[in-house]
């Protein structure tokens, strides 16, 4: 037993007045800091409630654009020659889902008049029906691809969520629509937000803005119901208006709750995760209950103490909470905080410099990982943006121009395949050194994909094409060397898709374009490049 530390020990101080004055002093502090107790909970349960929401914006979002990527390269391999061949269509149907069986509900392939000409799985009454008046095919007719609206399906009888993208012949005419449908309840699409719980009563809800309904939600009688009407729900019309955030409000059926809402970028959704208030603030309502209890009779005991003794005991950490708030309001720089005495006080202080230390690293680690990918080092698609948009800056003010390259692996899938994720993973790690050596100071590559790489060659002169050229085959050699992995020679390939603009397009539209561009390259024999035309349309397509 270490008799000097018990010595120095401030709840042995504290027990030389008696257990009732501690007890009692805690229950006054309590009484006062209850009010604040509460503003604090809300902080904290409104930051975990954010996080809940982002991450299941992430999941959807995640598993939305899987399956519109999906859908996206089925239409640009689709063979239109079995378009009026119902039963090669079919074949062919089958073999992709069973290859990639995201669309539950079905493959769909409908003519330019509408008539759904084969789909796998077949559904009974499907085929041979016309979709000709529906507004998703319609659109995607016209030769605009894209998500559809959630409805209940017409032949499947329950919520579905389509996508179609037109399907084109050499010309650049619609022949066909290729569509996609899922369940909107099926396993591993938002399962999250119909399943997923917030403590004991809490749950998810997603929203469509634009169609005004909800999506999905735990409770099943909202799917597909229009969303309430502007007064019912505060924060509900704050987020139809764009806010994200986090809030008390009451919802349609009277009910107080703290909801957060996070976006779902690929349709424009978001997420709202809700909990009762009465759920999420229980232990204030509990301290509350207790201060009222116990607490009248504490008060003159507490009040003399305070005076007379816990404000000697307490100044170190007095001092030391003055100094934090200081430091949190701006007034003072992050810096530890002096360890007065060496009891519990002291103890408590030397934690709190550590757990300041650990934050500032761990705040550091956060930023790094939000604009760079893990595995390669890279840049991701967040810095991608913002250093397209200071490129796209400089080309108006300097007349210059921009390149951008969009580069997709040829060859990986079979590493990936045949030898496992760690072999491919470090198959793209050698890739991103490789092509790092090309990099300029001015330049900037990134990651964006599995095996996509994007470089943007900035502040490029009259000889732009050229050089935009010349760096695009620098970049199929010095991937075209064989890796040794498991002490085998690799070969991998890149094609890639080029696209120049004089910083007056949008950032958006040029990587639109080169990466329609590298499908060109793909089409024309792979381990090549692509150009796009100098002039980009409204919608950066080739």
């Amino acid at each position: 037993m270490n008799l000097s530390r018990i010595s120095k020990s401030l709840v042995t101080r504290m027990i030389l007045f008696g257990v009732l004055l501690v007890v009692s002093g805690a229950l006054a502090r309590y009484f006062f800091l209850s009010k604040f107790l509460r503003e604090d909970l809300i902080e904290v349960v409104s930051a975990q409630q954010i996080a809940l929401a982002k991450a299941v914006a992430g999941d959807v979002d995640h598993q939305l654009t899987t399956r519109w990527t999906m859908l996206s390269r089925l239409g640009a391999s689709f063979p239109l020659e079995i378009v009026k061949q119902p039963e090669q269509l079919t074949a062919w149907l089958a073999e992709r889902h069973q290859l990639n069986p995201v669309f539950l509900l079905g493959l769909v392939v409908a003519d330019k008049q509408g008539t759904i000409v084969a789909d796998f799985p077949a559904v009974p009454g499907r085929r041979g029906a016309s979709i000709a008046h529906y507004p998703d095919f319609v659109r995607a007719l016209a030769g605009n691809a894209g998500i559809g609206k959630p409805q209940f399906g017409v032949f499947t009888k329950k919520p579905v969520l389509p996508m179609g993208t037109p399907l084109k012949d050499n010309q650049g005419v619609v022949q066909a629509v290729l569509i996609g449908i899922s369940a909107l309840d099926s396993p591993g699409f938002l399962g999250p937000v119909f399943n997923g719980k917030i403590g004991n009563s809490g749950g998810y809800l997603l929203i469509s803005p634009q169609d005004g309904l909800f999506v999905a939600a735990g409770d099943p009688d909202l799917i597909l119901k229009p969303t309430p009407p502007v007064g019912v729900n505060l924060l509900h019309d704050r987020a139809m208006q764009g806010f994200r955030g986090a809030g008390v409000t009451v919802n349609a059926k009277g009910t107080e709750e703290l909801a957060a809402v996070a976006d779902v970028p690929s349709t424009g959704w978001f997420v709202v995760a809700r909990m009762p208030t009465a759920e999420a603030f229980e232990a204030v309502t509990r301290v509350q209950e207790r201060i009222v209890k116990y607490g009248i009779l504490a008060v003159i005991f507490v009040c003399v103490v305070i005076g007379l003794v816990f404000r000697f005991l307490l100044r170190p950490l007095f001092s030391a909470a003055d100094l934090a708030e200081r430091m949190t309001q701006g007034e003072l720089p992050l810096k530890p905080l002096p360890v007065v005495r060496d009891d519990e006080v002291g103890h408590l202080t030397a934690a709190f410099n550590r757990l300041l230390e650990k934050l500032s690293l761990t705040q550091t680690a956060l930023e790094r990982m939000a604009h760079h990918d893990p595995l390669t080092g890279l840049l991701n698609r967040n810095l991608l943006a913002d250093r397209m948009l200071q490129a796209f800056a400089r080309a108006k003010r300097n007349g210059s121009k921009v390149a951008v390259l969009f580069l997709d692996l040829d060859g990986f899938k079979p590493i990936n395949d045949a030898l496992g994720h760690e072999y491919g993973d470090a198959a793209l790690v050698e890739v991103a050194r490789r092509l790092s050596g090309l990099v300029r100071q001015s330049d900037t590559l990134a990651r964006v994909g599995g095996d996509e790489f994007v470089f943007v060659i900035a502040d490029l002169g009259d000889n732009s094409g050229e050089i935009a050229r010349k760096i695009a085959t620098k970049c199929i050699d010095v991937v075209s060397t064989p890796i040794e992995l498991q002490n085998v020679a690799h070969s991998l390939g890149v094609s890639i898709g080029i696209a120049m603009s004089d910083g007056l397009s949008e950032p958006g539209e040029l990587l639109k374009a080169a990466d329609l561009a590298m499908y060109v390259a793909k089409k024309n024999g792979r381990s090549c490049y692509a150009m796009a035309p100098e002039s980009l349309p409204a919608e950066g397509k080739i």
